[in-house]
């Protein structure tokens, strides 16, 4: 075979294997084990005078590739009232194919038996509103859910085994 026979022949089974790679090869937003977390601290005085805060750290674990546990912990004051909030929620998922757009099929909560705040207190952080939710790179380790419309919460990568 002739150097250049040889050349071209290199040169097609390469950009074969270019093709085969970017159309086989399933690109991931994130890998099954895949944790992050977000923290967040938010006060609100009424016009009536009363306040409330929170003070919040969710875990967002994707456990398989439809099983996502969404994990509270924090405390939720009111007035003079303090709660504590400690539930996790497991999402069955469905993604989208061809996408980065999770589906979400069923919500399941548990709470603590000292979780007394009042279910309504994270609803926005447990994805309760919506029913589709993206998850987006921003950074190597940092990641923004969002809804269809708003972001959700930006969170940071954390070890998961």
């Amino acid at each position: 075979m002739s150097k250049r026979n040889l050349s071209l022949f290199l040169g097609v089974v390469l950009l074969i294997s270019v093709i085969a790679i970017v159309l086989f090869y399933p690109q991931r937003t994130q890998e099954e084990g895949f944790g992050c977390q977000s923290d967040t601290v938010s006060r609100k005085t009424y016009s009536t005078g009363e306040s409330t805060g929170l003070s919040l750290t969710t875990l967002f674990l994707f456990n398989s590739s439809d099983i996502i546990t969404v994990i509270h912990k924090g405390v939720f004051i009111r007035g003079d009232k303090r709660y504590l909030i400690d539930r996790n929620y497991v999402l069955n998922v469905e993604k989208v194919a061809g996408s980065d757009i999770y589906y979400i099929k069923g919500k399941k909560v548990h709470k603590s038996d000292d979780d007394v705040a009042p279910d309504g207190v994270v609803n926005e952080l447990l994805l309760d509103s919506i029913d589709f939710f993206y998850v987006t790179r921003l950074k190597s380790h940092a990641w923004l859910i969002k809804g269809l419309v708003l972001p959700i919460m930006m969170c940071v990568a954390v070890p998961t085994s």
